[in-house]
């Protein structure tokens, strides 16, 4: 899916800041900068992805404009003082949402800035050069490229429509189906459902429906938070667990190959793919970032690929990102050890 990535670049030089924003589906950092590449504030918030919203766009327009101006307040400063801003955001997948979001920036009083969804920021923060292929595995599930002639790519992230394969509510919910196939499908047997029993304080399968269905209905976030019991299940050997990571690792491998092969990435140079998200850096156990460059391996032949796990926080692509299009060179590291004292 081509992006309709929003670029807007009212020439006005009166600005001092940049500013850029990693708005996630669980939650989002900002970091702003003076000119010289000294951090001057930070702020931490919540999802900014209006899918996650019980207001929708409404919510939103509220939630983006008190986050910016209050961040920019703290520091002294008004939206007149910012040259350029970065705002990758999880749930701008189409041309629709990348209008309306716009116009809420402009709403705002911001008139040279970049709007993307957030998994560009992962090229721009760990692919040398802002180049390659980012795979997002947190809240959401999406692939973004940037190839080498700069065109911008999006894969999934739009739900069932694109079928997307990860994300911990995705995981999650492949743990509820397992572990109920086994007990009422005759499905195959799995370590999930014994993880399940002592995670709701049950030991009879004739109590499952009720008591899960209860215990989800008291926060129905909750399956996000199940997602680390088929990382550990897969990990003692669990074929069922192991199944839905092979699934998982499919959708994602399947992306990067369209994504390489797609667009412009020559033969003759390295094809840079990071991996971003709790799923995909904080899980220890490693199964699944290994099947996805398996697969991708097998599939691409000799191309010659190197497959990242990003250390810095996203935001600092959007910061970097942000420079860039001010015109002014500000080395990556000097962001990511400015931000690094705060997330």
């Amino acid at each position: 899916m081509k992006s309709d990535m929003e670029e807007v670049n009212d020439m006005n030089d009166s600005g001092k800041l940049i500013i850029g924003i990693d708005g996630g589906g669980t939650k989002s950092h900002l970091g702003l900068f003076d000119m010289s590449g000294k951090c001057v504030g930070v702020a931490v918030h919540g999802p900014l992805n209006h899918e996650n919203m019980e207001g929708s766009f409404d919510e939103l327009e509220k939630v983006l404009a008190d986050y910016i101006t209050e961040a920019l307040a703290a520091a002294g400063a008004s939206v007149s003082d910012v040259s350029y801003g970065v705002f990758g955001l999880a749930g701008v997948d189409t041309h629709r949402q990348h209008k309306i979001i716009s116009g809420m920036l402009r709403e705002i009083g911001l008139d040279r800035f970049t709007l993307c969804n957030d998994a560009y920021l992962g090229v721009a923060a760990g692919c040398p050069g802002g180049v390659g292929i980012c795979a997002i595995n947190g809240t959401g599930s999406t692939m973004a490229a940037v190839d080498h002639s700069g065109i911008h790519v999006q894969v999934g992230g739009i739900g069932s429509i694109s079928n997307d394969c990860g994300g911990s509510g995705w995981y999650g919910k492949q743990v509820l189906g397992a572990v109920y196939g086994e007990l009422f499908k005759s499905e195959p047997a799995t370590l999930l459902s014994r993880m399940i029993f002592e995670r709701i304080g049950i030991s009879d399968k004739k109590d499952y429906s009720e008591t899960i269905t209860d215990w989800l209905e008291d926060d129905e976030v909750i399956v996000n938070y199940l997602n680390r019991l088929v990382f550990e299940a897969a990990d003692k050997g669990d074929a069922v667990a192991t199944n839905i990571l092979k699934k998982s690792a499919k959708h994602y491998a399947g992306g990067i190959i369209h994504l390489v092969n797609e667009l412009d990435f020559p033969e003759d140079k390295t094809v840079y793919v990071t991996l971003v998200g709790s799923v995909f850096v904080k899980e220890k156990v490693r199964i699944l970032p290994d099947l996805i460059e398996d697969l991708v391996r097998n599939r691409l032949g000799n191309r010659d690929l190197e497959f990242l796990s990003l250390d810095a926080v996203p935001v600092a692509g959007a910061v970097f990102w942000a420079f860039q299009s001010a015109g002014v060179n500000i080395d990556m590291k000097t962001i990511v050890t400015a931000l690094e004292k705060y997330f």
